[in-house]
């Protein structure tokens, strides 16, 4: 049994695990919170998103469930272990990446996720088979020379989807400085994987600004590279009609 204290409010209500870090159930979106904080974005009792530190482009939800992870995670890694179970329990969560995590770490994650379950329950997640796709989508040649625009955090991007696996990012784009710290303060899984990228792209960079057009293989690799991810990168690449790449190729 996990012992917990709480307090509740016409926003939200909030579960307080002590070093487990606690849980907020907010009954509409909430104005501030932590760049750090994991969200589990609800329509009803039905995920319909993820995200770490972003809600943006989330208005058809009806709640948001934030889980704010003890101290001695590494948040990145246990988002990736979230959308394994979240994919476990039925649900289609589009994970574009892979990524190793230690057996200590396992461990740890799955004796912290049985702990937090009930409450999770409580607020209304369904950890049942649902029958609701994950969203796909399809490259269309038509689009290959539709300029999409990027504006995230500070960078700032043209991009064009040439083919199924050939994404264009255009000279000139704005790259975020720095990759994001966890709160142990070290470089998470999205941080790693965008240095790499941009070390295997050295030559085109200078003062955080591409030089050079570059070839990229995905969506994922798009946002890592640029904006160290944290957010669905098919609803920030934006057509010149404000449409993003997402509502314009999802396979419905």
């Amino acid at each position: 049994m996990t012992n917990f204290t709480g307090n509740y409010s016409d926003q939200k209500l909030t579960v307080d695990l002590k070093d487990l870090g606690h849980v907020n159930y907010y009954f509409k979106k909430p104005e501030e919170y932590s760049k750090e904080s994991i969200f589990l974005i609800m329509q009803n009792r039905e995920i319909i998103g993820l995200g770490i530190g972003d809600l943006d482009n989330t208005e058809t939800a009806t709640s948001y469930i934030e889980i704010v992870v003890p101290e001695n995670f590494i948040v990145t890694d246990f988002f990736y272990f979230l959308t394994k179970q979240m994919v476990q329990s039925g649900y289609k969560i589009n994970v574009e990446y892979k990524m190793k995590i230690s057996q200590a770490s396992q461990q740890l994650y799955e004796e912290y996720w049985r702990n937090i379950l009930p409450i999770l329950s409580a607020f209304g997640l369904r950890t049942i088979p649902i029958r609701k796709g994950k969203p796909r989508h399809k490259f269309m040649s038509s689009l290959a020379d539709v300029p999409f625009k990027i504006d995230y955090k500070g960078s700032k991007a043209t991009v064009y989807w040439q083919k199924r696996n050939q994404f264009l990012v255009k000279s000139g784009a704005k790259l975020i400085e720095q990759a994001p710290l966890t709160k142990s303060g070290v470089v998470g899984f999205a941080g790693r994987f965008g240095l790499r990228l941009r070390q295997e792209h050295a030559q085109e960079i200078q003062d955080d600004t591409l030089t050079k057009d570059i070839i990229l293989r995905s969506v994922n690799e798009v946002g890592t590279f640029l904006y160290f991810a944290g957010t669905n990168g098919w609803l920030q690449l934006k057509s010149p009609s404000g449409q993003t790449l997402h509502e314009l190729t999802v396979i419905k």
